[in-house]
């Protein structure tokens, strides 16, 4: 499945705070300075890690999967391992007169990992990965397929993003906090606190690409886009204080779709060949997920 080339799908744009952004670092003991500041790079400058951005638009679309279709086939809790589309060990293989359906390589949830290796240790070892993957991936769930799991390579990569070089005057922010006595409603005693954060307008580099993408992916993931572009994402900490707004500046351009051998080629020598995505361009996109999300939402009933 990743062993060929077929398509990537490429953006480059940048993404601005609409408000106040803090992407932490985690409490410091140092003496003098933020007792919470902002993480940097080597050059004392701020950045958002690829791993938050991807974070905060997986737990978006999972949300936004579930509002649609609240099925373990469409979007599972990763976090929660009873409600993982594919749990570690086994579930069916428990029963010792159980064998895999060939005919049917849905399975009812939840499903065990090590239930899709029964029946292959015969097998030559590159079928047995074939057939192996071809089970696992049959049974993973939307969201999973999409931005990864701990036994699914996810083909969405997102890169740290870097602030804008030549807009950045080391302009940090410091605020106060308090904690509040929940019993009293006060500020408790000595719970006073300060933070760090990226002030309201600053602008990161962002680049995303994705390979090998099935149609309703590539749907997903737009939909993904378009809620950054409209300011529908918060990212990093104390969101619900009015902090990590961002807002996706996607121009004309900023998002390529390259498909095929000769388009990874040229784009590999330099050539700018890929095809512009524009919404109307996306439609069959996201008509393709759709269908896909009432597909996998059928196989519940």
């Amino acid at each position: 499945m990743f062993d060929t080339f077929q398509n990537r799908l490429t953006v480059d744009s940048r993404l601005v705070a609409e408000s106040a952004l803090r992407v932490g670092t985690g409490r410091v003991a140092a003496i003098a300075g933020t007792e919470l500041p902002v993480i940097r790079d080597n050059h004392d400058r701020p950045f958002i890690p690829g791993s938050s951005l991807k974070g905060a638009l997986r737990s978006y679309l999972e949300a936004l999967l579930r509002g649609w279709r609240d099925s373990l086939f469409c979007a599972c809790n990763p976090v929660d391992e009873n409600e993982q589309c594919v749990q570690p060990g086994r579930i069916y293989s428990k029963d010792p007169e159980w064998r895999y359906p060939e005919d049917n390589l849905v399975l009812a949830k939840p499903v065990g990992l090590a239930d899709f290796r029964q029946g292959l240790d015969a097998l030559p070892s590159g079928d047995r990965d074939r057939r192996f993957t071809a089970r696992l991936w049959a049974n993973t769930c939307m969201v999973c397929q999409t931005f990864g799991s701990p036994w699914w390579a996810s083909p969405v990569r997102v890169r740290d993003l870097p602030v804008v070089a030549d807009e950045w005057f080391g302009q940090f922010d410091v605020r106060d906090g308090v904690a509040i006595d929940r019993d009293k409603g006060t500020a408790a005693d000595g719970k006073l606190y300060n933070y760090e954060v990226v002030p309201a307008g600053t602008r990161f580099e962002l680049h995303i690409e994705a390979e090998n993408l099935e149609p309703w992916q590539c749907g997903l993931l737009w939909l993904g886009l378009r809620a950054l572009k409209d300011g529908d994402v918060a990212l990093g900490g104390f969101t619900t204080r009015g902090l990590g707004w961002v807002k996706l500046e996607m121009k004309d351009g900023d998002v390529r779709f390259f498909e095929g051998a000769q388009a990874l080629l040229e784009l590999m020598a330099g050539k700018e060949t890929g095809r512009k995505i524009h919404d109307d361009d996306a439609v069959p996109w996201v008509d393709a997920f759709h269908t896909e999300l009432r597909t996998r939402g059928a196989r519940d009933a």
